[in-house]
């Protein structure tokens, strides 16, 4: 499995290779631009962190405290103290604005050079990973965007160190009938951080929208055993089938993932006539980029 810089690198190459000499050229100034945000708003961190501990040491001379560490007390990476550098309320960071106009500047190389959208959310992706965007960050971008610049928020989550905090992202991305959305929203991100009652309710949402489950992230380790996901997808197609109404052609192979072993036979179907379920193997690392790379130079 790649790791996320070698996996960020493959896609910025293939971006590269994508784009047309002007659309390279943005891409190339919108990193730096990132680039320097993130080395600024690290080194902001770092004096701000300095001054509390400065703080804290002449606070545990004066209190007794055990170490000056206890007097600061913890630090929670995903939620810095700092905004980023550039930021007001007027003006946000100028990488901020390249992200917003990504769509407008990422055009095939190849005649028309028409506008592509794929490669603008690798753009935009590659730029809140080079940001190194805090939660505060994603969030605003996330509500302010477009749904375009939300998918792209959405994809880039697994790739940020941002813990649980933009857990709130997703639940609002499950929430719309925006199937791209949805499909970002179940991600390596969702698998790690949702609870078992949302992420149960995220399954249900594919299933409802039409969103195949290849999206869900670690679908079979979750689904493994999980008898109330199982109730609620048996209740499901029985709801379908009263109705007269197609069950969908994946729930079966997500019924049959609910097994508490793969060795256990699959799980009788709680509707008629259905068709035999598609293999179940079910991609569990990291998303792959909104295009494959070249194969060749």
């Amino acid at each position: 499995m790649l790791t996320p810089e070698a996996w960020m690198a493959q896609l910025q190459t293939a971006l590269r290779d994508r784009l047309g000499g002007a659309a390279r050229a943005w891409l190339d100034e919108a990193l730096d631009e990132a680039a320097a945000e993130a080395r600024a708003t690290a080194r902001a961190a770092a004096e701000a962190d300095a001054a509390t501990r400065a703080a804290a040491e002449v606070d545990a001379a004066t209190r007794g405290a055990a170490t000056p560490a206890e007097a600061a007390g913890p630090r929670d990476p995903a939620s810095s103290s700092v905004p980023a550098l550039s930021y007001t309320a007027y003006a946000p960071p100028v990488w901020e604005m390249r992200f917003a106009s990504a769509g407008r500047h990422c055009t095939r190389r190849e005649p028309p050079h028409a506008r592509d959208r794929e490669a603008a959310e690798a753009a935009r992706i590659l730029l809140l990973h080079t940001a190194r965007a805090d939660a505060r960050t994603v969030t605003r971008l996330y509500e302010h965007g477009t749904a375009a610049e939300r998918r792209a928020v959405l994809m880039a989550l697994p790739h940020l160190d941002l813990g649980p905090s933009a857990r709130p992202l997703v639940e609002d991305a499950l929430r719309t009938n925006d199937t791209r959305l949805v499909a970002a929203a179940v991600g390596p991100y969702a698998a790690r951080h949702l609870d078992a009652h949302t992420w149960r309710h995220a399954v249900l949402k594919c299933l409802f929208t039409g969103v195949p489950v290849t999206a869900v992230a670690g679908l079979a380790e979750r689904a493994r055993g999980d008898t109330e996901l199982a109730h609620m997808l048996t209740a499901y197609a029985r709801e379908r089938t009263a109705a007269y109404r197609p069950v969908p052609a994946d729930l079966q192979r997500v019924l049959d993932l609910t097994a508490p072993s793969a060795s256990t036979a699959p799980l009788a179907s709680p509707f008629p006539s259905d068709s035999s379920p598609a293999p179940t193997s079910t991609p569990t690392s990291a998303p792959a980029p909104p295009f494959q790379p070249p194969l060749g130079p």
